[in-house]
């Protein structure tokens, strides 16, 4: 990963990253893990997340940009379908 930019807007820090297709799968597959694994009680705290729908938005981002992005060879099973 490398750092860009990065500006603030309205308190928010938005970031411009340089990712590789894997750091972006590993993001998707760590926020799969907590999705799947840990209670919505301390997704708070672990995530910023208010809700697992919140997250499950942020997971439906970055998968579209895998499966937009990412050529089809290279994409583990998981990503079929």
């Amino acid at each position: 990963m490398e750092y860009l930019n990065h500006k603030e807007i309205a308190s928010v820090n938005i970031f411009d990253l340089r990712l590789s297709e894997g750091e972006l799968m590993v993001f998707e597959s760590c926020i799969d893990y907590v999705i799947r694994n840990c209670d919505e009680k301390i997704l708070y705290s672990l995530t910023g997340c208010e809700s697992i729908d919140e997250l499950k938005d942020y997971q439906k981002e970055v998968k579209a940009i895998i499966m937009k992005y990412v050529r089809k060879e290279y994409l583990p099973y998981n990503y079929n379908g």
